[in-house]
């Protein structure tokens, strides 16, 4: 399947659009401050349509990609956000491709767009005098924002993210806006306001993990439900309770895409200064000692993904379902490694050494003779009606869907703390190997 050639989603190409001529969302929303309230500016030229007091449903069109790429940055040919230096991924057309494939693949997996699906139509239900609110962080190409958007065309959806969306403007729906913001820089114009917020692999651009969870959940209303979702950043075995050794100079039999997503995290904390591994660590654990969220609301699972088509089960069904969906990771993850060369090489490695290391990731994913899976970690929890009280009780229940496919075999929920967290340690103390050898940058 070519990368270029693959349109996923509605409204969205894969690769996003660079005709000049299709007028773009404009989605100049600067945070560069903190808290920075009103935080939504349109230059003069835009024209405007459908503006709410509120600005909930204001739109402003661009003729030209100028606009947007000035918060971009080129960098060893690729294009990088400009406002925050530690989220270290592209923000290109070749990006936006990978990015839709990596949502469909989740999507498969979980079997939706979100976990907890009864409790999150119940929030979002459709009610007379209620227009539920919804706050997508992290949103990159707009996809997962403007699914829920058609799902629920009575409730207000919000994306954020450090760039901006590749949306043509005649593609997005009316209860739908993107913004640009850095959400290191603080929430606080958005507390008390949502009643989903969703927040999809950002860990790796924030710096103080606990202290942005904690500002992300002031922005739910009470009762509104908190979903977060994170990658592992390292890679399974065949054995899901086991992780891949990271090929090096110690353990040439190693993986070289484990080694990949190894120097992503060395990189990511020791020059990004993200918070990764707190990340990791907090949302393995779960979401029940979060002081907003009611505990007995909390759950947190383990979504795991074949890299790769190389699963089988006996049902046919699942058995394609698993094959596309290790196809469509097997894409993303060979985009990914070459997407973080510009930033390893300023850690010190030459581009001859991660050219070297890509066609060796690359090969083995095709050939599959070590098979690999990757972790999504999930964690959700409703807001407290007050401090110390429980959530408001849910809401009429919401319809069944009429369909609902079958439940996916890698997907375990943990409804305690404790499950969880054994989970966790079980995996961890796989992890016994030698540590490859810094790179240059980071010998200090």
């Amino acid at each position: 399947m070519d990368r270029d050639s693959t349109s996923i989603g509605s409204g969205l190409s894969a690769g996003g659009s660079s005709d000049s001529s299709v007028p773009k969302v404009d989605q100049m929303s600067l945070g560069v401050r903190s808290s920075r309230v009103g935080t939504t500016y349109y230059a003069d030229s835009m024209a405007e349509r459908g503006e709410n007091d509120d600005g909930a449903s204001r739109i402003t069109t661009a003729t030209s990609v100028g606009t947007q790429n000035t918060l971009r940055r080129e960098d060893g040919g690729r294009y990088f956000n400009a406002l925050n230096d530690t989220y270290f991924l592209p923000s290109d057309d070749d990006e936006h491709a990978r990015l839709n494939k990596q949502h469909t693949a989740i999507t498969l997996g979980l079997g939706g767009l979100y976990p907890a699906p009864e409790v999150v139509n119940s929030i979002l239900a459709n009610r007379e005098g209620d227009s539920p609110k919804v706050l997508d962080l992290g949103c990159g190409t707009g996809i997962w924002a403007l699914s829920v958007a058609r799902e629920f065309p009575h409730c207000q959806v919000v994306g954020i993210d450090l760039a901006p969306v590749p949306v043509e403007s005649d593609s997005l729906p009316e209860n739908c806006r993107f913004e640009v913001d850095d959400i290191n820089n603080g929430l606080s114009h958005f507390y008390d306001s949502f009643d989903l917020v969703h927040a999809r692999l950002i860990a790796s651009g924030l710096r103080d993990f606990r202290k942005s969870k904690a500002e992300i959940e002031k922005c739910l209303k009470p009762g509104g439900i908190m979903i977060w979702m994170d990658g592992d950043y390292d890679i399974l075995s065949r054995d899901r309770n086991v992780y891949s050794i990271p090929a090096s100079e110690y353990h040439p039999d190693g993986s070289w895409l484990t080694r990949f997503f190894y120097e992503m995290r060395r990189f990511a904390v020791g020059v990004g200064r993200s918070d990764i591994f707190t990340m990791i660590d907090t949302l393995s654990g779960g979401l029940w000692d979060d002081e907003l969220l009611d505990p007995a609301t909390c759950q947190a699972a383990d979504l795991i993904l074949p890299v790769g088509a190389w699963v089988n089960d006996a049902d046919p069904g699942q058995n394609q379902r698993l094959k596309f969906i290790g196809t469509l990771m097997q894409h993303d993850f060979k985009n990914a490694h070459r997407a973080t060369h510009p930033p390893l090489t300023k850690a010190g490695l030459t581009p001859e050494t991660l050219t070297a290391w890509s066609d060796l990731a690359d090969k083995e994913m095709t050939v599959m003779e070590k098979p690999m899976w990757f972790r999504f970690i999930y964690a959700w929890g409703r807001r407290r009606a007050k401090p110390g009280a429980s959530a408001p009780p849910l809401p009429a229940k919401a319809p069944n869907p009429d369909y609902a496919p079958p439940p996916y075999p890698y997907f375990t929920v943990f409804d305690t703390p404790e499950q969880t967290r054994a989970s966790f340690e079980l995996r961890n103390r796989s992890k016994t190997f030698r540590a490859p050898p810094l790179p240059p940058a980071l010998q200090h």
